[in-house]
């Protein structure tokens, strides 16, 4: 757990540190990001069973790819409706058979993707790294399709904002072959580019908490995976009847609060109202999928809009209070998930050395290649 926490507060330091409004190192922060996206990528088999799903499904594509057959059966089977993501395993898999590699080099890609935005949109890029890690960072481990999904959603951004609908498009559709829930990232070209009074903000966010406990959420994501005949998007409307998540709308109450008490200190040109529109959209999924466990995932696709603004907003010496709090908050839902996921993420430890770790659960249920127990590089 040291180790996590320790990364935490490097990360926090650079923050603060770098509070002043000359634009960072392009290269120092780069090199940040390349240094945390090692931390993750070169984790043996942490973050959950997902892993290992997606690292068996990577190997067998591998002696259809040196044989030169990129659209296998089992291509058509495991990526038919997310072509892209399969491809960035075809693309791996020609060069080695070998899990370690595939996560180490995705994993990279991934971060290096982050980066780009976060350097792009803010000042203190390690205060947007800071929120990030609180919010995002331990799904990284785990969830590989969707975050490198929202991460191209990201990218995007500007194009709404310079109402170039075509190249937004472009990105909408690279991200929904990657992650099929990007789609509906469609919707922020077509809000409106204004500052809407705080009145409308909360009557609206009222109305999408109220249709999230009626249990719509469970119809829409069973119609929408009928429609594309997708069985996984339909397999969320099962997680829709999880019951209420109580944390979701206190999540997006405390972001509203934060955002209106503040709303008079954010411009107006019309990348900051594009990145509004993208923050009251993580708001609004969350409010909206409040009956779900997956809301959070779905809201991933926005969180740009949360760590822009909230940089912004803590960029002023006279918002030294509101940046402490911030920086606080971040720590505590860090530490949240880092204890709440437990064994899954510590002790931690690479694949650097040979050997598993004990009382790994996860590894006992899902391991399909006990070769690696030993040598991890057996099939390099």
């Amino acid at each position: 757990m040291a180790y996590y926490i320790i990364l935490f507060v490097i990360t926090a330091v650079l923050a603060w540190t770098n509070s002043d409004n000359k634009k960072i190192s392009k290269s120092i922060f780069f090199c940040f990001c390349l240094s945390l996206s090692l931390f993750v990528g070169l984790a043996d088999m942490l973050g959950g069973y997902d892993r290992y799903i997606y690292s068996e499904v990577f190997q067998s594509m591998h002696e259809n790819v040196v044989k030169g057959i990129l659209f296998s059966e089992e291509f058509i089977m495991y990526f038919g409706k997310e072509p892209v993501f399969g491809l960035i395993n075809d693309l791996i898999a020609f060069f080695t058979p070998n899990r370690y590699v595939f996560i180490l080099v995705y994993t990279i890609f991934l971060y290096m993707v982050y980066a780009v935005s976060f350097y792009r949109y803010t000042r203190n890029p390690f205060f947007a790294l800071l929120i990030f890690e609180g919010l995002m960072f331990f799904f990284t481990f785990t969830y590989l399709r969707q975050v490198l999904a929202a991460g191209v959603i990201w990218l995007a951004i500007p194009y709404v904002a310079q109402r170039n609908f075509k190249k937004y498009l472009l990105f909408i559709l690279l991200a929904t072959l990657i992650h099929n829930s990007a789609v509906y990232m469609i919707l922020l070209y077509f809000i409106p580019r204004r500052k809407f009074e705080k009145k409308y903000i909360v009557l609206f966010m009222l109305t999408l908490l109220l249709i999230g406990v009626s249990g719509i959420t469970k119809l829409i994501f069973s119609i929408s995976g009928d429609f594309v005949s997708n069985a996984r998007i339909a397999e969320y409307a099962n997680t829709a009847e999880i019951g209420f998540r109580f944390e979701y709308v206190v999540e997006a109450v405390f972001f509203l609060i934060i955002l209106l008490f503040n709303y008079k200190r954010i411009n107006e040109d019309e990348l900051s109202v594009t990145i509004i529109n993208v923050y009251l959209m993580f708001c609004g999924v969350l409010l909206f999928f409040c009956e779900s466990s997956d809301g959070g995932r779905i809201a991933w696709y926005c969180l740009i809009g949360i760590i822009v603004i909230l940089e912004r907003l803590c960029r002023p010496k006279s918002a030294v209070a509101l940046k402490g709090f911030i920086t606080v908050m971040c720590f505590v839902l860090f530490y949240r998930i880092l204890s709440a996921w437990g064994i899954l993420l510590y002790p931690y430890k690479t694949f650097l050395t040979p050997g598993i770790r004990q009382g790994d659960f996860i590894e006992e249920a899902y391991e399909y290649d006990h070769a690696y127990d030993n040598d991890k590089l057996y099939n390099l």
